[in-house]
């Protein structure tokens, strides 16, 4: 998965990660992830990770209508 940080425009500012799901290997591995990530104990940049990830789910769900593999596509 290709993923790219954006750095806050001030010093000290937080770094966020930017993620783009390109492949269906993609959008499963983020999933996967996504379920690691509300499974445990989260610090303050694993928790930027996991709302990084829940977006680019959702851009990807969006670009894919749910025909396209059969069922309907669950939330992460």
């Amino acid at each position: 998965m290709r993923s790219k940080v954006r750095h806050g425009a001030n010093a000290g500012e937080d770094t966020r990660p930017v993620f783009e799901i390109e492949t269906a290997a993609d959008h499963e591995s983020a999933r996967h992830r996504i379920r690691s990530l509300r499974d445990s104990t989260r610090d303050e940049d694993e928790e930027h990770e996991l709302q990084a990830l829940l977006e680019a789910v959702r851009r990807w769900d969006a670009r894919r209508p749910a025909a396209m593999d059969g069922k309907r596509r669950k939330t992460p």
